[in-house]
């Protein structure tokens, strides 16, 4: 791996926020240790400062990314500016698994910078020999990854607002929960733009829906994070809506 950072590059910070594994571990720890040794000497590193612009869709799908350190967005832009943000993915996850369907295939999601990041690339041949032949791994983060979305565009379709903000918040807990006597207080720092592009809704409509959830001490902000209070009437206002 070209990089200065070589210490224990697979470190994971938090579990997968948006397409969570079921085992609650990031991609990376579901590979085998030879596996992950492997595709550690294949990682060409690169350091990105937040916002920057990793790739754009109809870009060509020629590589995956690791995640070694910060935070990933994956994002769909749409015609009218705003984009549907879809995961904000930390360290030990991997994206850009469009590079695997076959070559010359275009990106569909953007890619950014969602904190400082650092990012380890491989091109897909170089994965596929890393995980030696032995692709069960893949098909499961592949096929969760594909059942994730889904369930994202089912719950636009049918679900109100405010069980779209309670299901984004609840998903943020999942990633970026840290449980303490006020609640899951998020470690991560997640604007209500960033809360907004997940729920599908325009600022001024979500940022409503949060006041009035403060209002109702479900959510509170405290030192510019934000402190879920009742996770369990979330999960009820998310099932419901």
């Amino acid at each position: 791996m070209t990089s200065a950072h070589a210490a224990d590059p697979w470190r994971v910070v938090a579990p997968l926020a948006g397409d969570r594994s079921l085992r609650g571990l990031a991609a990376t720890k579901r590979l085998r240790p030879e596996q992950r040794s492997a595709l550690e000497h294949r990682l060409i590193v690169r350091e990105y400062r937040r916002h920057a612009i990793i790739y754009r869709p109809g870009e060509t799908a020629d590589s995956l990314y690791v995640i070694l350190a910060g935070v990933a967005r994956l994002s769909l832009p749409m015609s009218s500016g705003r984009r549907v943000l879809l995961h904000l993915l930390p360290s030990g996850e991997m994206f850009g698994h469009s590079a695997l369907v076959e070559a010359g295939t275009p990106r569909v999601f953007e890619a950014a910078a969602y904190t400082d990041l650092r990012l380890g690339r491989v091109t897909a041949r170089s994965f596929l020999e890393a995980l030696a032949g032995k692709h069960g791994e893949l098909v499961s983060l592949l096929t969760e990854r594909w059942l994730t979305l889904s369930v994202r565009l089912a719950r636009f379709l049918v679900q109100n607002l405010r069980a779209r903000v309670a299901a984004s918040l609840i998903e943020a807990a999942r990633g970026f929960g840290v449980p303490d006597a006020r609640g899951h207080v998020l470690a991560l720092r997640i604007t209500q733009n960033a809360i907004a592009e997940l729920s599908a809704g325009s600022l001024r409509k979500v940022n409503a829906v949060l006041r009035s959830f403060e209002q109702e001490g479900l959510i509170s902000k405290q030192g510019g994070r934000i402190v879920l209070h009742q996770l369990r009437e979330l999960e009820d206002l998310a099932r419901d809506g």
